[in-house]
């Protein structure tokens, strides 16, 4: 990476900080210096570049890359997927814009993790259809996975490589594949079911699960949907998510009413009420989950 985009990542993450030039530079370098090293005109050595990116919340883990030009990349694409996650896709994008010119030069884990975020980010921008985004997610896991396919799921994954098929999973279920989406998430389950790290795991558990069951009530599966749901709701109270638990009520609740055996509709309104009663702002999907529990409580009352 050139001693330009260097300075430009330095000056953008520095004002991103809310540090001034004289607070970013003191005690590592003059300020005359600094301002030279942000306008591109100085290659800085490798001490102060150090400091100076360990002062702006950059730190070099050689673990995760092997070099300053590395961890710069890494940086950004975290910087625009917290814009993304903050809802400002359109600085996500401007960030990714800022380095998609040195895509050749990234690592391959930079590369996956540049495609990922920019798949997604036009999907949501409507610049991509599903079947696109599907597309450049499988590309993306044989970045890592050359061997990945449907037949041949990886049994030992990054946690970028797992989010990828979570990505992929819920794309198959936005395109309404659900048998191929049930296919991914039973495998994330199962992979992370056998995970060391239990609250970890628990916690990303919570929306597999959550997707599982709805995929599977989908299918008319209903006894696995109910099976699964409950699963979500044990990993909701065991990482204390509040926010996704009235969902995976529901969809327990969902499966029991189109199973419709004897006790079914009754254990179903309980249910309901108790999702109702967990319902607050903070709530994941708070709108739509509410019409959804109003509308299954009058199918039940009907």
């Amino acid at each position: 990476m050139d001693k330009t985009t260097v300075g430009r990542i330095i000056s953008e993450q520095r004002k991103k900080c809310g540090l001034s030039l004289s607070e970013l530079c003191n005690g590592i370098c003059n300020k005359s210096t600094l301002m030279r090293i942000e306008s591109g005109e100085l290659n800085v050595n490798t001490d102060i570049l150090s400091r100076l990116l360990e002062r702006l919340g950059i730190h070099l883990d050689f673990d995760e890359a092997s070099n300053f030009d590395d961890i710069l990349v890494r940086q950004i694409i975290r910087n625009a997927n917290q814009a993304d996650v903050t809802g400002d896709r359109q600085e996500a994008l401007r960030l990714l814009s800022t380095i998609a010119s040195d895509y050749d030069s990234f690592s391959l884990q930079n590369k996956q993790r540049y495609d990922v975020i920019n798949t997604m980010l036009l999907y949501e921008d409507g610049r991509i259809t599903a079947e696109t985004r599907l597309c450049n997610l499988e590309k993306s896991m044989r970045l890592t996975q050359p061997k990945y396919s449907l037949d041949n799921l990886p049994l030992v994954m990054t946690d970028m490589e797992a989010q990828i098929l979570k990505y992929m999973a819920t794309t198959y279920g936005m395109m309404e594949d659900y048998e191929k989406a049930i296919t991914l998430y039973s495998h994330l389950k199962r992979y992370l079911e056998n995970d060391t790290d239990k609250v970890t795991s628990a916690g990303k558990l919570v929306s597999i699960c959550y997707n599982l069951s709805k995929s599977l009530g989908l299918l008319g599966r209903y006894d696995e949907s109910i099976a699964v749901a409950k699963e979500s709701v044990r990993y909701c109270e065991y990482v204390d998510n509040l926010s996704m638990l009235p969902s995976c009520i529901y969809n327990n609740a969902k499966a029991l009413v189109s199973r419709n055996k004897p006790g079914d509709k009754e254990k179903a309104k309980e249910l309901v009420n108790e999702a109702l009663v967990l319902c607050t702002p903070r709530t994941w999907n708070i709108t739509e989950l509410l019409t959804l529990l109003k509308t299954l409580k009058a199918e039940i009352e009907d």
